[in-house]
């Protein structure tokens, strides 16, 4: 069961070490994973792009039409060629976090899964010095989150009017698959007669904004749906279940 983050305190985490380890188990039943729209004309290439949430426009990676995702492997290594911010990043996120002092201001912080190996390393790097302040690793991590979640920022108004704009539709899916065409029902996309008919303005800010590169890619993806199609763990059914 994925663990829950918790906030990473100076305190509580003094002595906390971490190491990058090419581990991906903890992604190993996800067969969605949310993206970036920044991410998702390099993810189009690997994976089907689809838009799950109906209570908004976050575009994900499909992952798995079965139980599982089809990109983790056995040892739990990501054998896509492009590996999602989302499982990069972990086991760090970012949070919302409210402070005793000001009960109503919220401000992002970083978060950890505290269980997961990367902090039990006999090899570890400390996330804080002797002195109780971030060490240089610590800096860069959570540069490196702010800049991510910064362009997120810059896309949120974009997404928003794309979520508003009723292009988002369930469909049926068709793809081409060893010589025959195979379906898989119950995937959010965006439909591509209603985005293009849509006023030229419109159209004219989604250039500008990335969400009409965004959008294309999404088209394009659909042909990786065969891979998943071809996996042992998609139900031999039209209609594949989601998780």
């Amino acid at each position: 069961m994925p663990q829950t983050p918790v906030l990473l305190n100076k305190k509580k985490h003094a002595a906390l070490t971490y190491k990058a380890l090419g581990e991906y188990s903890f992604a190993a039943g996800m067969t969605t994973m949310p993206l970036l729209p920044f991410e998702v004309p390099e993810a189009a290439r690997c994976f089907p792009i689809i838009f799950p949430d109906t209570r908004n426009a976050t575009p994900h990676a499909l992952l798995g039409l079965g139980d599982k995702n089809i990109f983790v492997d056995d040892r739990g290594r990501w054998t896509a060629p492009y590996l999602p911010l989302v499982a990069a990043n972990h086991p760090f996120s970012l949070a919302e976090a409210r402070f005793s002092e000001e009960p109503d201001k919220k401000e992002l912080a970083l978060a950890i899964v505290e269980d997961a190996p990367h902090f039990h390393q006999p090899d570890g790097k400390p996330l804080y010095g002797p002195d109780g302040e971030a060490t240089e690793l610590l800096q860069h991590i959570t540069n490196a989150m702010a800049n991510q979640f910064k362009r997120y920022r810059e896309s949120e108004k974009a997404l928003a009017e794309l979520q508003l704009s009723g292009v988002l539709k369930e469909k049926v899916v068709a793809v081409g698959a060893r010589g025959q065409e195979r379906t898989v029902g119950g995937l959010r996309c965006a439909d591509r007669a209603r985005t293009l008919a849509l006023p030229e303005n419109t159209l004219g800010r989604w250039a500008k904004s990335g969400v009409l590169e965004m959008l294309y890619a999404h088209w394009a993806s659909m042909v990786n749906l065969r891979t998943l199609l071809d996996h042992p763990s998609c139900p031999r059914q039209d209609k594949p279940p989601l998780q």
